[in-house]
C-alpha cells in the first residue's frame, strides 16, 4: 500500500508516519513545502501540479495534516493560504491523481468552543467555529465535499479534541512545564469535563479509516472515550513522562480574575468541551485504547 502524507514533519505526522509503516508496511510519500532527509519519498509542493500528479500516480490514500493552526500573530490571509487554499489544490490533486480516498483532519473546534450547559458535541451537529481557525477548519471541509463530489475520490474527515502525545505543543506544553517545577498545581478543585485524545488513539483510527467501507464520505469525532477533568489530565501527562504531580485548591474567585486577563487559555484549561464518539464506534467497530 503506498501512502500519501501532507503535515509529516508535524506533531501528528511524526507519530503518524512510523505508525502506518509499523501497521500497514505502507510505502509513504510526503507532500512538503520544505523537502529534506527522510526514511521515504517526497515531492515538494513548490514542484508543478503535473510533477505532483505524476508522483501520486499510484497512491491508496492521501492523508491531509498540514495546517496553521495558531492564531497567534495570524491573519486571515495567512489561514486562506496556509489552510483553504493548500486544501483546495490538494483535492484537485487527489482527483487528477485518481486517489481512491482522502482522508481530512480536521478540528473539533468545527463544532464549537464549549459544552457547558449543553449536550456533548456530535459528528452531525450544526457546526459552530467561533474564531478563525475553526472557522478555516469548516472552509476545509465544506471544499473538499463540493469539489470531491463528482469525483471518485472519497472523503473522510476527522475532527479530533485536544491531542496529547510526547512531544506536545500549545496549552498541553504549558501544563507540561508546570509539572516540570515539580510544585504543588492549582487544579486539586476543577469538575470540568473536557474530552482529549491520545496520538496513539488518533493514530489507530486514521489506519482504520484508509481502508473501511463505512468510512466513506462520513465526518467521525474522536477521543479517549472518557472525559476528564483538568487535575486528570495533568495527571495523565505526568504519567507519560513519569513524574508524580500534587495538587492544591485555587479560589475560584481567582480563576474568574484570570480568566479576565487570559479568558481563552483558561477556558481551553479548565472549560467544558465533550465529543459523542458513538458513531465512530458504531459505524467503523472503532474503540479508544485507555
Amino acid at each position: 500500500m503506498r501512502i500519501a502524507v501532507t503535515g509529516a514533519n508535524g506533531f501528528v505526522g511524526q507519530a503518524l508516519c512510523p505508525f502506518l509503516q509499523d501497521q500497514l508496511q505502507a510505502s509513504l510519500v510526503s507532500l512538503t513545502r520544505n523537502p529534506s532527509a527522510t526514511m521515504h519519498e517526497q515531492l515538494a509542493l513548490s514542484t508543478t501540479d503535473a510533477e505532483l500528479i505524476t508522483g501520486l500516480g499510484d497512491v491508496d490514500c492521501l492523508i491531509h495534516l498540514a495546517a496553521r493552526a495558531h492564531t497567534k500573530n495570524s491573519t486571515p490571509a495567512d489561514f486562506e493560504r496556509d489552510n483553504v487554499a493548500l486544501t483546495k489544490r490538494i483535492a484537485y490533486l487527489s482527483i487528477a491523481a485518481k486517489i481512491p480516498r482522502l482522508i481530512y483532519l480536521s478540528s473539533i473546534k468545527v463544532n464549537g468552543e464549549s459544552t457547558k450547559g449543553r449536550n456533548p458535541y456530535s459528528a452531525d451537529d450544526l457546526p459552530q467555529p467561533e474564531d478563525i481557525y475553526g472557522q478555516s477548519k469548516l472552509a476545509c471541509e465544506q471544499l473538499l465535499a463540493e469539489i470531491l463530489a463528482s469525483s471518485s475520490t472519497e472523503l473522510v474527515i476527522i475532527r479530533p479534541p485536544l491531542i496529547y502525545g510526547d512531544h506536545n505543543k500549545g496549552n498541553l506544553r504549558l501544563l507540561e512545564a508546570l509539572i516540570n517545577t515539580h510544585l504543588p498545581l492549582p487544579f486539586g478543585n476543577f469538575n470540568n469535563r473536557r474530552d482529549v485524545v491520545s496520538i496513539e488513539n488518533l493514530c489507530s483510527l486514521i489506519v482504520l479509516s484508509i481502508k473501511h467501507p463505512a468510512a466513506a464520505n462520513e465526518i467521525f469525532l474522536v477521543s479517549d472515550g472518557k472525559a476528564r477533568n483538568t487535575k486528570e489530565i495533568v495527571q495523565l501527562l505526568a504519567r507519560r513522562k513519569g513524574k508524580i504531580v500534587r495538587f492544591f485548591n485555587f479560589p475560584q474567585w481567582m480563576f474568574t480574575l484570570l480568566k479576565k486577563f487570559k479568558p481563552q487559555v483558561i477556558e481551553r484549561l479548565t472549560g467544558d468541551l465533550q465529543v459523542n464518539i458513538d458513531k465512530t464506534r458504531s459505524l467503523l467497530g472503532w474503540n479508544p485504547n485507555n
